[in-house]
């Protein structure tokens, strides 16, 4: 591949991520894994460097310090490491399939309430979260759930372990009534 052709699909994959806000296709987007092809969009645009699309070959650290390796596509037998920037993972087959091949498991615990959003199957989905707690066999909610200072708990965060839950079952969290300990779920389609 060459820099020009490998700019090419940098502009492509960057308007897919940006016409795909708020579906499982964007947040598949923005956890990439090692093996995905890759784009670096810190800066999008800016003095473009065609070793910002890539291979992901492992990533190392954590945040706020994470390295990225990349195998640039123009140059696959060279590694670079990047740090302190946002990657993406691009698609490489239709959507669909790309997000059926590697789906967030959704994390034991939670699991419950995963199964029961994908079996209800409705456009929105209201419950208590005594509703949520008894989808969950009894097993209660964190109190940061409940706490009105930390509402964040129920965002549509796919790095925290509830939301993956009704997440991988293809909805988001559209609004938390934390006082009257009531959520509305929202299908998502890809």
């Amino acid at each position: 591949m060459t820099p020009e052709e490998a700019r090419i699909l940098a502009v492509l994959g960057h308007e897919l991520f940006l016409a795909s806000q708020g579906t499982p296709l964007a947040e598949r987007m923005l956890a990439p894994r090692p093996g995905d092809l890759v784009l670096e969009i810190t800066d999008f645009g800016r003095g473009w460097d065609p070793n910002r699309v890539g291979t992901l070959t492992r990533i190392e650290g954590r945040p706020p310090d994470e390295k990225y390796l990349v195998a640039p596509l123009h140059t696959p037998d060279q590694q670079r490491r990047w740090r302190n920037c946002s990657f993406i993972a691009l698609p490489t087959r239709a959507a669909r399939e790309w997000l059926i091949e590697a789906p967030l498991p959704p994390p034991t615990r939670y699991r419950p309430l995963s199964d029961y959003l994908l079996q209800h199957g409705g456009e929105r989905i209201e419950m208590t979260f005594d509703d949520i707690e008894v989808t969950m066999g009894g097993v209660h909610l964190p109190p940061s759930a409940r706490n009105p200072r930390l509402a964040h708990w129920w965002d549509n965060d796919s790095r925290q372990e509830q939301a993956q839950a009704w997440m991988s079952a293809g909805y988001h969290v559209e609004t938390v009534d934390i006082p009257g300990q009531r959520v509305r779920f929202r299908a998502v389609r890809a």
